[in-house]
């Protein structure tokens, strides 16, 4: 052991570098870790540990990666939003979170309070008190979850008082502690503390295990004491990448589990928490394996795997609807063989089963500028030609079509129409937002339409708060900053080169030659350009320097439609290699003879493999529906990485306009006509309406 180490360590820290040292472990790194992020380890635990980087090291021992995240933030969850009083947390309506003591027997690398950990002194039992004089006066509460740190931190006696106070309140239903001691340090639950425990009925207990080896011939005597004695239990699992991340150690975790008593509850997708990036996995590892615990192996050893987020738990679980017609539910089982479920009559909702006849089309018709308006005010509104081209379209397959401008009479005009189905191209006239006005006003009045709701609509025209979105969910975006005034300084962990974007446009509004900028004279410039002309945030981004491409997703499985590349190479040399308002409405003129698509781009199947699974998942966790368009730029190691998502996309038919989606169909083989009527017929079977003439093509393609 190095000897600035071992300086000033107390024996029992000797005996653990000792230890650590025999392992194989770095006692610099360790050391150089634990002091941003303190180490703390039982005796019991540490004698789990077989190897270096086994599962039970990866969980206790300090790695350099937890200094090295600089992706995500201290309180995910936004705790401290949701806590009317301190150390309690009421998030949801009828359940409230106890905190009763602010330490751990072991400091956990992957503790979702990680900002706390071992910097504060154990938590004043009147602090306690007044938490529980806040559950006392609130009646809704009906669920307890008495947590930490670790409860049994706490001596008995502290215990039996927190218990006695709680359960005395006559509107509680529910008990529960979360603990980890029973599986870091068994030897704390005496048989004092059984007896205590077992004298409040009902009570729950939540262990948190992690990996097979966590249950051992200890662990396993206890909990059969603590079911004997009458405590219910349950188990609480972290899906950590090294250490749970397969099929096969899940479920030899759940079998153990329920070996001894323990019913398997939560498997928890890791944290945004800063400091545990390392540990996180994707979101399809979990499915994959939730998929292979289901149908594998009983119903008992099947957890929920749920996302922790600001809002709460989210249950994320493998697809097992397929389809859902007037007359059948169609099902796949855990071995993926579908079957037909009925629907009786009165269970479909009320638009459902219905031909409809009259569509209209919302949209909003381009014109010029006024005086004083910016040159790119409606960039984003469709020419004559598109919206009769959406009307022909929809009209050869025998529907009526009504014209409705979405300008400020549009519910006059909607209310008069009759129309019974809304074909929506519309962009919206004010407003942040102004992309999900239509939707709202159509879903208002019970109409249905095509293409995504309010809420996507509203979110994808947003580009930092989509970019929220993804990151929550581990999917690829450049790192960015919100300026939220000309003033603010761009954070240290920003580098040039940057993209300056106003933060709620589309069409390349607002984003010109001058956007990439390199140096902090540049951005401060952009910045206050865009505050001038948009009056709006401004949104600021990494630049990422690799191919850019574009993907066209139609319908709502999605079909993945050939993957269009952004051709920079005959690119003026005055012009940057980016997707500006110059390229994209100036040089892309017919007149021009500038050629800017390659569809289908040439790429290697790997990365082809990996853009269509980053689109796809792009479309599912913000929500599109039927069709969608998804701009993604590769960084400097060919990681593909969201630029934008536009869930409402151009749809011009002349191929010499380069509209990126008709442009990605026409590569399909699909007719200007078929795109059209496919997004429609996919709007049609999402709301269970009937498809009279167009089954064939729809089945043909989904």
């Amino acid at each position: 052991m190095e000897e600035q180490i071992a300086k000033n360590l107390t024996e029992k820290e000797k005996n653990l570098y000792l230890r650590l040292e025999e392992l194989g472990g770095n006692l610099e790194e360790i050391n150089r870790v634990k002091k941003k992020y303190p180490m703390k380890i039982t005796s019991y635990y540490l004698n789990l540990i077989k190897e270096k980087d086994d599962p039970i090291w990866l969980q206790s021992i300090p790695k350099k990666e937890e200094l090295e995240d600089i992706f995500n933030i201290e309180d995910p969850l936004k705790e401290e939003e949701h806590t009317p009083v301190p150390y309690l947390v009421h998030k949801y309506p009828d359940r409230v979170l106890l905190l009763v003591s602010s330490l751990c027997a072991m400091y956990c690398r992957f503790c979702t309070r990680k900002r706390k950990v071992g910097k504060i002194k154990q938590i004043p039992m009147e602090d306690i008190f007044r938490a529980i004089d806040y559950i006392k006066n609130h009646h809704e509460v009906r669920d307890v979850v008495v947590s930490g740190g670790d409860p049994f931190m706490r001596p008995d006696g502290d215990i039996r008082t927190i218990l006695d106070e709680v359960f005395s309140i006559r509107h509680l239903e529910i008990v529960r502690i979360g603990t980890r001691i029973p599986c870091i340090k068994p030897s704390r639950i005496t048989d004092e503390l059984i007896a205590i425990l077992a004298s409040y009925k009902p009570l729950y207990m939540n262990i948190h295990f992690n990996h097979p080896d966590e249950i051992t011939e200890e662990v396993g005597l206890l909990c059969g004491k603590l079911a004997d004695s009458g405590i219910m239990l349950g188990s609480q699992t972290v899906l950590l990448k090294g250490v749970n991340d397969s099929v096969v150690v899940m479920k030899e975790l759940m079998h153990k589990l329920l070996g001894i008593r323990v019913k398997p509850y939560y498997i928890f997708q890791c944290d945004l928490v800063k400091g545990i990036d390392h540990f996180r996995t994707d979101i399809q590892t979990g499915i994959d394996i939730i998929k292979n615990l289901q149908g594998y192996t009983s119903g008992l050893c099947v957890p929920h795997y749920v996302i922790d987020g600001p809002g709460g738990k989210v249950p994320v679980s493998p697809q097992y609807i397929k389809d859902i017609t007037p007359k059948e539910v169609l099902l796949g089982n855990y071995l993926d063989i579908l079957y037909s479920y009925p629907v009786s009559k009165g269970q479909t909702n009320q638009i459902a089963n219905k031909k409809v006849n009259r569509i209209g089309l919302a949209y909003n018709l381009r014109k010029l500028p006024g005086k004083g308006e910016r040159s790119d005010k409606y960039i984003e509104y469709d020419e004559m030609n598109t919206i009769d081209a959406i009307r022909q379209a929809i009209m050869s397959d025998n529907y009526e079509v009504t014209l409705l401008e979405a300008d400020e009479l549009f519910i006059e005009r909607l209310k008069d129409s009759e129309v019974d189905f809304v074909f929506n191209i519309a962009e919206g006239i004010h407003g942040e937002s102004r992309e999900s006005h239509v939707p709202a006003i159509l879903e208002m009045f019970n109409i249905p339409y095509t293409g995504s709701g309010v809420l996507t609509q509203a979110i994808t025209l947003n580009k930092s708060r989509k970019k929220e979105i993804l990151s929550y969910h581990g999917i690829p975006t450049p790192r960015y900053q919100l300026f939220k005034s000309p003033n603010n300084k761009l954070r240290d962990d920003m580098a040039f080169p940057l993209i300056v974007k106003p933060d709620a446009e589309g069409s390349s509004a607002g984003i010109t030659n001058s956007s990439l900028v390199h140096d902090p004279e540049s951005l401060k410039k952009q910045v206050a350009f865009i505050f001038k002309h948009y009056n709006q945030n401004v949104l600021v981004e990494e630049f990422c320097s690799g191919r850019e491409f574009t993907v066209a997703l139609l319908g709502n499985k999605p079909l993945v439609l050939p993957i269009v590349e952004i051709d920079f190479s005959g690119l003026p040399p005055d012009l940057n290699k980016i997707d500006s308002y110059e390229v994209k409405w100036e040089l892309e003129k017919p007149e021009n003879n500038h050629k800017p698509l390659i569809c289908p781009a040439d790429i290697k199947t790997k990365l082809k493999n990996q853009i269509e699974k980053t689109a796809k998942n792009t479309f599912n966790v913000l929500g599109c529906r039927d069709f969608c368009r998804i701009d993604i730029r590769l960084d400097s190691n060919d990681v593909p990485h969201i630029l934008d998502v536009n869930a409402l996309p151009g749809l011009m038919p002349d191929p010499g306009s380069y509209s990126r989606f008709t442009y990605a169909c026409y590569s399909y083989g699909l007719s200007y006509a078929q795109v059209i009527l496919c997004i429609f017929y996919s709007a049609l079977k999402r709301y269970n309406l009937l498809l009279p003439h167009g089954k064939k093509l729809y089945n043909d393609l989904f």
